[in-house]
């Protein structure tokens, strides 16, 4: 098959999100004085933060789910995280402040794989190439342009500016718009999430790859036309 247009995810396909967090967080945690506490070994802080980095990931990752099934709005999503563990650990901290200030951490982590600039570079010399990403659009548009592959994205797709978040078909539908790719079997969806990503190309009737480079079982029921378990897997497909 010859694609015209190959749309691509970001987090956990092109850059490590799981890296990028833990710097955000522990980062928010230091500019708002967590460690510094007076009369608490610092071992005992460094325990106490694990906790509640630990129970933000899981409370992060199940507010992401809702706002993929529809259940939550974006601006909701990054306070209602903080809110919990404030409430749960018995924080002294603002939400707000707290959210915006870890945002503003979360732009400045860029942290691409290994095969990430080489993959972007050879999609940019064969394809049109946009990035499709239900990430909050401040902090996106600050890493792609932080980033050594923002010379090979013709176009950054986020769902807060479309109006519309993946698995949506909106959102695919946009970027084939601004790209005017009318025929949908020139297109191919390439991301890591089977609900946002592969079920997402599929709602909208285009070719799809999984990415899955933690080697995880499905057993969702959505079937990928493609499955790579490394990105340099996508030289062979592409």
């Amino acid at each position: 098959m010859k694609y015209e247009l190959v749309l691509i995810d970001l987090d956990d396909t092109l850059f490590d999100y799981s890296k990028t967090e833990d710097s955000a967080f522990r980062k928010t945690f230091e500019k708002m004085g967590f460690f510094e506490v007076s009369g608490i070994k610092r071992e005992k802080m460094e325990e106490n933060y694990e906790k509640i980095k630990k129970r933000y990931k899981e409370i992060n990752l199940q507010l992401w789910k809702d706002l993929e099934n529809g259940k939550i709005d974006k601006d909701r999503l990054r306070v209602l995280r903080f809110e919990r563990i404030i409430e749960e650990f018995g924080l002294r901290y603002d939400s707000i402040g707290m959210s915006e200030l870890y945002l503003k951490k979360l732009g400045e982590g860029v942290f691409p794989f290994e095969m990430t600039e080489k993959l972007c570079e050879y999609l940019h010399s064969k394809y049109k190439v946009g990035v499709v990403t239900n990430g909050i659009k401040e902090v996106q548009h600050s890493r792609i342009e932080n980033s050594e592959i923002a010379k090979y994205i013709d176009k950054l797709v986020i769902s807060e500016e479309v109006g519309a978040n993946k698995p949506d078909k909106k959102i695919f539908e946009y970027a084939m718009d601004y790209f005017g790719v009318l025929d949908k079997k020139s297109v191919m969806m390439v991301g890591d999430s089977l609900v946002a990503d592969i079920k997402g190309g599929q709602n909208t009737g285009i070719d799809t790859c999984w990415v899955n480079l933690k080697n995880i079982e499905n057993n969702t029921g959505i079937v990928p036309k493609y499955e790579v378990k490394k990105l340099e897997e996508l030289f062979k497909i592409l």
